[in-house]
């Protein structure tokens, strides 16, 4: 407006004191023009975030399980209805790592069921490479008894809103310092502390003796190869048995583990009458990879049936001929989870862990430093219902952030918020508090 009083030229000298010109309309029809497309866009821009969220929030909801809780008139989180198998497994292994076998388990005809399929049939030789066999044997969950429960409760300092251990009325600060498997609790350390390593330790034993073979025999091979050493099968037996006691490098001596991580097709063939017969199908041995009801074993091309769960015969654990040093590090990288999207190093990153939090439908309030595969949401009320669960940072017994994330029981935003308003009428200051969106950004 200024530029057109002070009569101003535009581009290419257009006379922008002459409003009458008629490039002068031109002009201000395409600014007009931008501008409502600018405003369109953005009204469109809002509404199509607003609809992506409700998708979001409508997709999230079927993956829920609300029980209802009539007495209270209320809906309580249960568990994610894929991970209940974490529950009904006697060894309470990790959900996701069953999940990914009992995906195998369906594809296959075996009249076993899953458990039974997995812990003594032909499921027991399997080792996926996205969910490796080791991590069965490590990562199972620990379900809290009503004893142990206290251990890992917490209380809200009423006006204040500090938050204290239950067992100790210490002040709370997660996530812990990492658990490490040649160094003992500090002097200092609480008594409550020094009770909860010692529940926890027992179940991370394993996994790191395992780490320490793992890398030392990693180690031992790199350095054959440095040295231009054969791989003879006097050094690689060598170099490969504590670890094969431990149940690791079953691709070294499995001649079927290839295998065995995929269901191949099977021609049908006559069913004995005898359940418990053992059947010689040495004619079918090319069906080793099938699960079938009266399949071919891999290691002798029979079936075998004990206690009415078809077996396949034990594989000797002997290695097999003409391996190489690069079949050993292949060998040692699958045991090492480097296979396995999103994990690494299986000791690294339970040393990088978060506070987690669960509301427990009666109200108690229960926080730890989360442990992979050891300590989840669902370790603190053995699988059952609860309010609300995500993960939280806490220093000194002050609430730094909070995250509205459980993979086990998939809160929604309504959960979220009442449980704001809780902590809040208990004195706590969100105001101080970073709260995490409630769809991640990753």
């Amino acid at each position: 407006a200024a530029a057109v009083r002070a009569g101003a030229g535009g581009p290419k000298g257009l006379p922008l004191h002459n409003l009458s010109h008629p490039a002068v309309g031109y002009v201000v029809a395409f600014a007009v023009g931008v501008a409502a497309g600018a405003a369109v866009f953005f009204v469109a821009s809002r509404g199509y975030a607003k609809r992506l969220k409700r998708k979001v929030r409508k997709l999230q909801s079927m993956g829920q399980e609300r029980v209802h809780w009539a007495a209270m008139n209320q809906d309580m989180l249960g568990m994610a209805p894929r991970l209940w198998m974490e529950v009904l497994d006697r060894k309470h292994r990790y959900a996701t790592l069953l999940a990914s076998y009992w995906s195998r388990w369906q594809l296959s005809d075996s009249r076993d069921n899953f458990f039974d399929w997995l812990d003594f049939g032909k499921g027991s030789k399997i080792d996926l490479p996205w969910a490796p066999r080791r991590l069965l044997d490590e990562w199972q969950v620990l379900y809290l008894k009503r004893e142990e429960q206290p251990l890992f409760r917490v209380t809200i300092e009423q006006n204040t809103g500090r938050f204290l251990w239950e067992a100790d009325g210490t002040p709370v600060t997660l996530p812990g310092p990492p658990l490490e498997w040649d160094k003992a609790s500090p002097a200092s350390a609480t008594p409550r502390r020094k009770e909860v390593e010692a529940l926890l330790r027992p179940r991370l034993e394993l996994t790191w003796r395992r780490e320490k073979l793992l890398k030392a025999a990693r180690a031992r091979v790199d350095a054959a190869i440095r040295e231009g050493q054969a791989p003879t099968p006097e050094r690689l037996s060598a170099i490969a048995a504590p670890l094969m006691l431990e149940g690791l490098l079953c691709q070294l001596y499995d001649p079927h583990f290839k295998e065995r991580l995929d269901v191949a097709p099977m021609t049908p063939f006559r069913k004995v009458s005898s359940r418990s017969s053992l059947v010689s199908l040495a004619g079918l041995a090319s069906l080793s990879g099938s699960e079938g009801a009266w399949g071919a074993c891999g290691s002798c091309g029979a079936v075998c049936r004990r206690d009415g769960v078809e077996q396949e015969p034990v594989v000797a654990k002997e290695l097999l001929p003409g391996l190489s040093w690069q079949d050993f590090l292949k060998a040692i990288d699958h045991d090492q989870l480097k296979s396995m999207p999103g994990q690494g190093n299986n000791l690294q990153k339970q040393k990088k862990e978060k506070g987690i939090f669960v509301l427990d439908s009666f109200g108690p309030l229960y926080c730890g430093t989360k442990i992979t595969g050891v300590l989840h949401h669902s370790s603190f009320v053995r699988g059952h219902c609860i309010k609300v669960a995500g993960g939280l940072t806490v220093q000194d017994g002050w609430l730094v952030n909070v995250s509205p994330h459980s993979g086990h029981y998939q809160p929604s935003e309504e959960h979220v918020l009442s449980m704001i308003n809780d902590w809040t009428s208990n004195g706590v200051d969100f105001s101080k508090v970073k709260i995490e969106p409630y769809i991640k950004s990753k």
